[in-house]
């Protein structure tokens, strides 16, 4: 899953690291810095 292209629930772009394009393209880096990364993907991306 990782080094996969996961889609982008909020803007439907494909992506591969998905920390990168959430703290670039939508700002919300400080509101997910404390997650982790399962609940990350869980709540932003669809497998």
């Amino acid at each position: 899953m990782m080094f996969s292209k996961s889609k982008c629930r909020l803007c439907g772009d494909e992506v591969r690291f998905v920390l990168k394009h959430l703290k670039d393209k939508h700002g919300i880096y400080d509101k997910i810095r404390q997650m982790r990364m399962e609940h990350i993907i869980k709540k932003y991306f669809e497998e």
